[in-house]
Formats: structure tokens, C-alpha cells, sequence
């Protein structure tokens, strides 16, 4: 992992991810200029995913009652003038100051929401959820996954979708920003369930994804991470 200067430092843990094949036009008006859905066999990809933050130090100082929460996000892939990276279309987190302190320094569209993560192993096999309340409603995702963990194969979607290290956004007019850690491993999904079918709050028009069969499922322990600093897209 980089030793280059870090906005931030956490450990990503429980990583849940379910990806979908999608036509690239649902995404491609919601991409920063210069960015390009990154297609995988002809098809844009859409992840919603969980996360669990711990450890969370920005800018060197760690923030009583911030260095922990879990977080929702709905990301899509991309070409963009610094290479291949992730724009995110939604994300969802629990504490207002998070939620603000990402939209001022980075530009990204995070939102205040009730999140709760949720683990549980039974014979080794461990299975995590996430829930998020839009209004009245609550809307959840969870994978129990296989207990034994593996390194991703080369050449397949899961690869396509976690080798990612840059993330783009159409801040300033095009702001761009690093993601380091090491590689992942995965471990076999055994059962999903994503409870969204109205899209909430990222869109209707991916509610009928969230419904539909998914390409991918991917379970992962994940690791520490560094996000660097922002700065504008372009050499």
C-alpha cells in the first residue's frame, strides 16, 4: 500500500457487494465530463455495496464518535483522463459531520441516513447486513458467504469490479482522488437478498435492477485503505 500523503486512513470491513449488467445509457448522464462507463462484455456495471468504517483518521486526527459507522453506496465503473476508477451515484452514512465534511473537501454525494450494519458467523461462515431508511421505509442488503477466503482470479468480473484505484467526481469541475490497500480476498456467496425494488434513494429507474438477477455477488474481510488527496482530472 502507498506510504504517499492520505486524506484519509480506515479499515474496510464485511464488504458487501452486488453488481448488475446494465445498459450504459442509465448511467452514462450521471458521469463528471470526461469519464466514460467502463464497459465489461458490452454492459455497463452497478454496484450497491456495504461497508463498515473503523479506524477512520482524516487529515491525521481521529474524531471521537466518527472513527466508526457503517456505509451504503451505489458506484459505477469508469474510464476517466486519469485511468480507469469508480463514480459514485449515491452514498449513504449515519453522521451529519461525515456527510458534510465528504461534500465540502471531495464533492461527493454523500447523505445523512439512518445505517445499520449488522454480522453474525454461524459455522464459520459469516453473514452481513445493511439497512438504510428512506422516509418510512427501510431497505436492506445482506450476503452469507462461504468460510473459507480467495484471493480474485484475474480476468473475471470480481476483478474487474475491486481492482479499482480512483475515484472521479464532477467536483470543481473534475476532481479526481486515489485508493490504495492491499488486495482483497473473497469469499464464495452461499445467499443475497437486496430489498429496494424502489430505488431509494439513488433513483426509480434503478429500482428495476435491484430486482432483477444480479451478475455478481462478492463477500470480502476487505483491509486497511488510503484515500488520498483531491485534485483536478488531467495530466
Amino acid at each position: 500500500m502507498s506510504d504517499g500523503p492520505a486524506w484519509m486512513q480506515a479499515d474496510w470491513g464485511n464488504l458487501v457487494m452486488v453488481s448488475w449488467l446494465v445498459d450504459p445509457a442509465l448511467v452514462q448522464g450521471r458521469l463528471p465530463a470526461g469519464c466514460a462507463p467502463d464497459l465489461w462484455q458490452g454492459a455497463a456495471a452497478v454496484s450497491l455495496v456495504g461497508v463498515e468504517f473503523s479506524n477512520v483518521v482524516v487529515k491525521g486526527i481521529s474524531w471521537p464518535w466518527h472513527d466508526r459507522f457503517p456505509e451504503v453506496n451505489l458506484r459505477t465503473y469508469v474510464q476517466g483522463p486519469n485511468g480507469p476508477g469508480v463514480v459514485f451515484l449515491g452514498e449513504l452514512v449515519p453522521k451529519f459531520l461525515v456527510a458534510r465534511l465528504a461534500r465540502k473537501a471531495f464533492g461527493e454525494p454523500y447523505e445523512k441516513k439512518k445505517v445499520r450494519m449488522e454480522k453474525r458467523v454461524r459455522h464459520s461462515e459469516p453473514e452481513a447486513a445493511y439497512e438504510w431508511e428512506v422516509g418510512a421505509r427501510t431497505f436492506r442488503i445482506s450476503v452469507r458467504a462461504e468460510a473459507e477466503a480467495r484471493p480474485v482470479s484475474d480476468g473475471t468480473l470480481e476483478a474487474f469490479l475491486l481492482h479499482r484505484n480512483r475515484g472521479y467526481n464532477a467536483f470543481r469541475g473534475g476532481t479526481t482522488y486515489g485508493v490504495t490497500h492491499e488486495p482483497w480476498t473473497t469469499r464464495a456467496p452461499l445467499r443475497y437478498a437486496v430489498d429496494c425494488a424502489t430505488g431509494a434513494p439513488f433513483g426509480a429507474a434503478f429500482g428495476p435492477v435491484f430486482q432483477s438477477e444480479c451478475a455478481s455477488v462478492i463477500f470480502s474481510d476487505g483491509s486497511a485503505v488510503r484515500v488520498g488527496f483531491p485534485r483536478r482530472t488531467g495530466p
